[in-house]
């Protein structure tokens, strides 16, 4: 994953139905931010119990990690971030493995809680805005634009990096386009 912010004006804004994709995606990662809430009690006392259940939520994070913090903080701060996060997780699992006998802790079910909390409230928050704003390309660079427009200041914006986002905003400006001709 490479950081390759470009000039603003340089990407379109999305259209209509990207901004309800990006306004329907956000609402799906707060609302997977407030089920991790509700359950939050339970995995903290038992994690590795419940993990399974949170499995496809854990495989988006580690897939996606890199992006949100990377694109979202405007650091190129490559495959560290979620390199970081794992290491730091396996470290307190196996701590408590040698101490214990067994990798589940409450530490490690805190942390597991607030890495996934970060990123769902981080990513729900930058798709509303995304959408809210028309911000063009990733909607990771939201926040940076709402924060360029109260003090009045440019920011960079960043080709989206997932496909059906961007097929959608290429195809919505060549119908924008079409339709002028």
């Amino acid at each position: 994953m490479s950081l390759n912010l470009v000039d603003k004006g340089s990407i379109s804004k999305p259209g209509p139905i990207g901004r309800l994709l990006r306004l329907a995606l956000g609402l799906a990662c707060i609302y997977g931010l407030w089920e991790l809430f509700k359950i939050a009690p339970y995995f903290i006392e038992q994690p590795l119990e419940l993990l399974p259940n949170l499995a496809l939520m854990i495989l988006l994070v580690l897939c996606v990690f890199n992006y949100v913090v990377n694109i979202g903080f405007s650091k190129d701060w490559k495959f560290y971030p979620t390199l970081i996060s794992v290491i730091v997780l396996g470290v307190v699992a196996g701590a408590n493995l040698i101490i214990s006998g067994t990798a589940s802790s409450s530490l490690l079910g805190v942390l597991i809680i607030i890495w996934m909390s970060y990123f769902y409230a981080h990513l729900g928050i930058s798709f509303v805005l995304a959408a809210t704003l028309a911000t063009p390309g990733c909607e990771m660079r939201a926040i940076p634009e709402l924060f360029g427009k109260v003090i009045n200041r440019e920011v960079k914006e960043h080709h989206c990096p997932f496909t059906i986002i961007l097929a959608i905003d290429s195809w919505e400006k060549n119908r924008r386009r079409n339709r002028r001709h």
